[in-house]
């Protein structure tokens, strides 16, 4: 199997530019997501990538061979990519092993049909049509035609997203899983973050036309390149402050700061994050400990509170109009209108503020800033 490479896309659609200069690879074996808001242009990298569009300018290599330049054009069908859209968009009048087999010499088909059925799961079926199937065995038969021409590469256009929350968690574990035992380079489109960061070894997340960040799923979250990717891939806490050496001066305290990129020199103003699950909450009469130190005698109110099963995300007004966002165990006796008192944990990113400018601390709830998409 091999890689992917692109380089330097641009694409426009009339006088509307999707892509502008977009560079990122996809190494050998490894699953890539792509994660950006609706409209950003990851769709349209994927058609990019298969060959469906030609972009403006810019290069794309898969392996050694280069498959889109100024100069040259490889039709999707001789590029060896497999496929899988949204849809599955499974022809209905063919059986399930007609539509494996679709595209493949005659004499193949049946035997490579049976082989991709036992590979995801789903033996003995061939002769079903597509309405005899359920929604997450038809998406499995559309990555098995996808990979019925030992594709080098599998792309994924939100081939989940139709699906039902409890069935989308299991097919894309199911289709993760074959994907990784056939050694098959993948890369994945959505908007669903959690789905990016449960899946992929890599995340790309498109902004602007651009790649704003490439990075494991790990680093997207504790190190954002930007208080933007910060927002967008979780709930977040976005503070001003000051540097003073190794520490940060902000309107909760005087903090452990690390940061992204060169150390800002001190008195710069930096923007400050804070993830929710930084914040230590109690009951103000129960706690037990004393805060960290320069973040002693914090408190406040719970304005709201948002039960999501195994934990509960509280908003905590810290004075005037001020917000906060803390995360708490579901069992916790934590409701709106409870005075608290919390300490911040470990220490905060920050970044130098740049034109930012944040008078009072800034609250991103993920689940309402997703909406708002």
């Amino acid at each position: 199997m091999t890689g992917l490479l692109a380089s330097d896309l641009f694409k426009s659609f009339g006088s509307h530019p999707v892509l502008r200069g977009l560079d990122m690879e996809a190494r050998s074996g490894t699953f890539t997501a792509i994660l950006g808001e609706s409209g950003s242009g990851k769709t349209t990298l994927l058609r990019l990538l298969a060959g469906f569009e030609r972009p403006d300018r810019g290069t794309i290599t898969i392996g050694e061979r280069i498959v889109d330049s100024s100069s040259q054009h490889t039709r999707p069908e001789l590029r060896h990519i497999g496929y899988v859209p949204q849809e599955g968009s499974l022809f209905p009048h063919l059986t399930v092993e007609s539509n494996i087999g679709f595209g493949l010499p005659r004499k193949l088909r049946k035997a490579r049909a049976n082989e991709l059925l036992e590979l995801v799961g789903l033996a003995g079926l061939g002769r079903r049509y597509p309405h005899e199937l359920s929604g997450g065995q038809q998406q499995r038969v559309a990555l098995a035609r996808a990979m019925a021409i030992d594709p080098e590469i599998v792309l994924l256009d939100e081939p989940f997203a139709s699906l039902d929350t409890h069935l989308r968690v299991s097919v894309r574990d199911e289709v993760s899983a074959i994907l990784r035992r056939a050694g098959t380079t993948a890369i994945l489109v959505t908007h669903d973050q959690e789905e990016a960061f449960s899946l992929a070894d890599m995340i790309a997340v498109l902004r602007g036309g651009k790649i704003a960040q490439f990075a494991t799923p790990q680093d997207i979250y504790t190190t954002p390149v930007d208080a933007d990717v910060a927002r967008f891939v979780g709930d977040a806490n976005l503070l001003v402050g000051q540097m003073r050496g190794d520490c940060v001066e902000t309107p909760l305290g005087t903090l452990a700061a690390i940061c992204h990129g060169e150390r800002p020199g001190d008195s710069v103003a930096v923007t400050v994050l804070l993830r929710p699950e930084q914040i230590r909450v109690e009951v103000a009469e129960q706690i037990q400990v004393d805060p960290p130190s320069g973040a002693n005698g914090l408190s406040g109110q719970i304005t709201h509170v948002r039960y999501q099963g195994p934990d509960k995300m509280l908003r905590i007004a810290n004075g005037g109009e001020r917000q906060l966002v803390a995360r708490a165990p579901s069992s916790s006796l934590l409701v709106p209108g409870t005075r608290v008192r919390f300490a911040i944990d470990g220490p905060v990113l920050v970044w130098p503020a740049g034109g930012s400018k944040l008078s009072e601390p800034e609250m991103v709830d993920a689940a309402s800033a997703q909406s708002d998409a």
